[in-house]
C-alpha cells in the first residue's frame, strides 16, 4: 500500500513540477512572444524607443503594412511611425490571437489584432477600428530576439 502512496505522490509532484515548468516558459519575459507583446504595447503607448530597441534596423529589410506601403529598412519605417503617432490622439491594440513557432534562434508568428485609432478630442474624438492580420519572423542576436521582418494586411472589415 505505502508503494501505491508513494507511488501516487510521484505523480502528482512530476505532475506539478511539468506543468509549473511550462508555465515558467510560457510566461518567458525575454521570449519571442514577450518582444511581439511588447512591441504591440510600445505601439499603443506610441513609444518609439522601445519599438526601435526590439526592431532590427538592418538596411535592406523589408516589410510591408496596409495601403500597399512597403518599408525597406528601418528609417522610412521610423517616420511613418513618428507620423503616425503624432496623428492620433490615442491607441489602442488589443490582440485577439497570437501564435509563436522558433527553431533555434529564428522564430516567426501569425497574430491577429485590432488597431483602435482615435482621432480628434472631446466630441469631435473619432474612432476607426482596423482589424489586422500579421506575420512576421524575428531572430536572436547576441541573446536577445528582435523583429526582422513583417507583413500585415485588413481581415475582413466589418462596414
Amino acid at each position: 500500500m505505502s508503494r501505491v502512496v508513494y507511488g501516487a505522490l510521484f505523480a502528482v509532484a512530476f505532475f506539478l513540477i511539468a506543468e509549473r515548468t511550462t508555465v515558467c516558459l510560457a510566461n518567458e519575459s525575454t521570449g519571442p512572444e514577450a518582444v511581439i507583446r511588447t512591441l504591440v504595447r510600445a505601439n499603443a503607448e506610441l513609444d518609439m524607443p522601445t519599438i526601435s530597441r526590439f526592431m532590427a534596423h538592418d538596411a535592406d529589410i523589408t516589410s510591408y503594412t496596409i495601403g500597399g506601403r512597403k518599408y525597406v529598412g528601418w528609417p522610412e519605417f521610423e517616420h511613418d511611425m513618428q507620423e503616425e503617432f503624432s496623428s492620433v490622439a490615442k491607441l489602442e491594440i488589443p490582440i485577439t490571437e497570437l501564435k509563436v513557432w522558433t527553431k533555434g534562434t529564428v522564430a516567426w508568428f501569425t497574430m491577429e489584432l485590432d488597431y483602435i485609432r482615435y482621432v480628434g478630442t472631446g466630441t469631435d474624438q473619432r474612432k476607426t477600428v482596423l482589424p489586422l492580420r500579421e506575420s512576421g519572423v524575428l531572430e536572436q542576436r547576441e541573446g536577445r530576439w528582435v523583429l526582422l521582418s513583417w507583413h500585415e494586411s485588413l481581415r475582413n472589415m466589418q462596414l
